[in-house]
């Protein structure tokens, strides 16, 4: 099974005024993710505000994804919802299309309880795409399943012969490490919680998927670099300057809602966020801006 071996930017979904999608913005995103060095878009997850949209509105913006990256990126496909017809639809229209691969967390409404329950969810959308890496999105602080993903894995590798890996974005770096042995290290743990970039470096992960990739990604770059070089006083400083910047966006309802937001900032206009998310008043935009400002925000974010 092939792995994504790379940085994977969560791109924001581009609307219009209108709530809309803005599908024509996508072609500009994906260049600017390329001329920033990310390997890869993960669309539609929850940065995208993949739940919101309609099953029309994501296979649309999948289409518009795999033009736009011409091959430059790894588009992965987040399905995750909460019904699994639309997800084997989802998964199968990325197969067809020629998606890298696909992506799914477990539902927030109704969401499995048992370990048993969560590998066969996984493996009916895996099998609508059985030629692509499925990857499992572990976001336990946005839909409060905590299964155990050591337990997720050792049964996947029995039943699901493209589960790929996962898309950690939890802060329990001790199961994280030991998800790296099951099954000898076969599957790909893709670290995806910013905060805490430098812990997954220090555990050997040179692969991730992150919201504020969108806006830092330099930061993490140097980091890393850093940390190779054994300049842990440098890789330290470099994980303070991003959550000085995290710590914008929490202030201002998280990277969904801010990050969106400060896109425009960075010559990407993504537009408002979709009900029930509440998008930056013209107020809060000025305050975003002096407090990005303050940080000296614009002298090391993407260009």
């Amino acid at each position: 099974m092939k792995k994504i071996n790379g940085s994977i930017a969560a791109p924001f979904t581009p609307m219009h005024a209108d709530g809309s999608i803005n599908y024509d913005r996508i072609d500009n995103y994906a260049d600017f993710l390329v001329r920033n060095q990310l390997d890869g878009a993960f669309i539609c997850g929850s940065s995208g505000e993949g739940a919101l949209l309609t099953i029309e509105e994501r296979k649309k913006i999948a289409e518009r994804w795999l033009i736009a990256s011409n091959g430059r990126l790894k588009v992965i496909v987040h399905t995750g919802g909460t019904c699994l017809e639309d997800q084997k639809v989802l998964a199968k229209h990325a197969a067809e299309t020629g998606a890298y691969a696909i992506a799914s967390m477990a539902p927030a409404f109704l969401p499995p309880r048992r370990n048993e329950e969560l590998v066969a969810y996984c493996k009916v959308i895996a099998e609508a795409a059985s030629e692509l890496p499925f990857y499992y999105y572990h976001i336990p602080p946005l839909n409060n399943v905590s299964l155990s993903v050591v337990d997720l894995l050792t049964e996947a590798d029995k039943e699901i012969p493209n589960f790929a890996g996962v898309k950690y974005t939890h802060d329990n770096m001790y199961e994280f490490d030991q998800c790296k042995y099951v099954a000898d290290g076969k599957f790909e743990m893709l670290h995806g919680l910013d905060e805490t970039y430098l812990s997954g470096l220090a555990y050997g992960t040179r692969a991730g998927v992150g919201g504020t990739y969108n806006h830092i990604f330099g930061v993490y770059k140097e980091m890393a670099e850093a940390f190779e070089n054994n300049d842990i006083e440098r890789a330290r400083e470099l994980q303070h300057r991003s959550h000085l910047f995290i710590n914008i966006l929490i202030r201002f309802r998280g990277n969904i809602v801010a990050g969106k937001h400060m896109m425009k900032f960075m010559g990407i206009d993504c537009g408002p966020n979709r009900l029930p998310m509440q998008t930056i008043t013209e107020e809060e935009s000025k305050l975003v801006k002096q407090e990005l400002e303050a940080i000296d925000f614009f002298s090391f974010c993407n260009k």
